[in-house]
């Protein structure tokens, strides 16, 4: 690195730290950097609503479950509770609890949220301090404390049993090679209940484009269609949302 660029850089840091986050914010928006934990950016007098301190309360997680995400799937899951949609809830990959915290509060009574991660077993895939059962527990009894029912199970999705169990809601963010993401599409829209829902993290990601073949192959082989395609605030991978279309009446 120059010394320019080191003089640029130390310069950027601290302007970052004296200056006000609105400003930061747009400066950041000018040199095109972004980060998912920046301060959410509102009208000058908008007022704070639940999902914001929600997110607030989340962030402090290590992950990459935005602002977006937490939106979305709190719309959609409480869609489907007024419109009488019923089943069990399922999350491949959990990381820290960012994602998992968000689906635990949209549990009703009678029903079960259901995780699948390997946590710090060895895989082809790692992530850097990865979570334990124990600590995601906790984190969901301090985020989720009205949440009666979890199953939280140390494995991989191919070792996963869901026998008798049908899902309204599954967030899939697993493995990210061509074969465990058409897996864990197949397996969870064997068990998806009528008007259920798949969510797929890192659809379109330039990093992990096995995912898009996947998630693309499982579409045309399924007769499953593209709910929303969605965008997230400073992350590369697009959030993919899965239904089956109803049968018509007769």
């Amino acid at each position: 690195m120059t010394v320019r660029a080191m003089a640029k850089q130390v310069v950027s840091v601290r302007a970052e730290q004296v200056l006000p986050s609105r400003v930061v914010r747009a400066y950041r928006a000018y040199c095109g950097r972004y980060n998912r934990n920046d301060p959410l950016l509102f009208g000058m007098k908008a007022r704070p609503g639940p999902l914001v301190s929600l997110y607030d309360e989340i962030k402090a997680l290590p992950g990459y479950f935005t602002y977006d995400d937490v939106v979305a799937f709190t719309l959609l899951l409480h869609i489907q509770s007024i419109s009488g949609v019923t089943g069990d809830l399922l999350e491949i990959g959990s990381y820290h609890g960012r994602s998992t915290a968000v689906i635990a509060r949209c549990v009703r009574p009678g029903e079960r949220l259901i995780v699948c991660d390997t946590f710090d077993r060895p895989v082809e895939e790692t992530y850097p301090d990865p979570a334990n059962p124990e600590a995601l527990r906790q984190t969901l009894a301090r985020l989720a404390p009205d949440l009666q029912q979890v199953d939280i199970r140390a494995s991989r999705s191919d070792e996963l049993d869901l026998d008798g169990v049908v899902l309204r809601f599954a967030h899939i963010d697993g493995g990210h090679s061509h074969d465990v993401a058409l897996h864990d599409l197949r397996f969870t829209a064997s068990h998806l209940a009528p008007d259920g829902i798949i969510a797929v993290d890192d659809y379109q990601h330039p990093d992990w484009q096995d995912v898009t073949t996947a998630v693309d192959t499982f579409v045309a082989e399924s007769g499953f269609v593209v709910v929303a395609d969605v965008n997230r605030w400073a992350e590369s991978g697009r959030k993919i949302y899965l239904s089956r279309p109803s049968a018509p009446s007769a």
